[in-house]
C-alpha cells in the first residue's frame, strides 16, 4: 500500500466515524452507547444482580454488532488476529500485569 493509498484509507475511516449513517446516528455515539451498557454491567455487579449483569453484558455485545456491522469488519477475524498479538506478549503488557 503506497503512502497516499494509507492516508486515504485512513481519512475515510475516520470520517465514517463522524458522518450520520443512513438512520442519522454517528459512530461516535454509538460507541457511547457501549460504554453505557458497559457500566450499566457494573452497576449490576455493585448490587451482585447477576441476571442484569447477564442482560447488561447481551445488550453491549449486540451494540458492537451493530458497529461491527456498520463498518463492515469481520469480528471473527480480526478477534483471531488480536488473539496472535496477545499471545507474543509478556505477562507485563505497559505498567499493568495481566492475570
Amino acid at each position: 500500500m503506497s503512502i497516499s493509498n494509507g492516508m486515504e484509507r485512513k481519512k475515510r475511516f475516520y470520517n465514517s466515524l463522524l458522518i450520520e449513517n443512513e438512520n442519522g446516528e454517528k459512530m461516535l455515539g454509538k460507541l457511547m452507547l457501549v460504554v453505557a451498557e458497559v457500566a450499566e454491567a457494573a452497576e449490576a455487579v455493585r448490587h451482585n444482580d447477576l441476571i442484569n449483569f447477564r442482560e447488561e453484558i447481551a445488550d453491549t455485545f449486540i451494540r458492537l454488532s451493530d458497529i461491527c456491522g456498520t463498518m463492515d469488519i469481520d469480528i471473527e477475524k480480526d478477534i483471531e488476529n488480536k488473539m496472535i498479538i496477545n499471545e507474543g506478549r509478556a505477562l507485563r503488557h505497559g505498567t499493568k500485569i495481566l492475570l
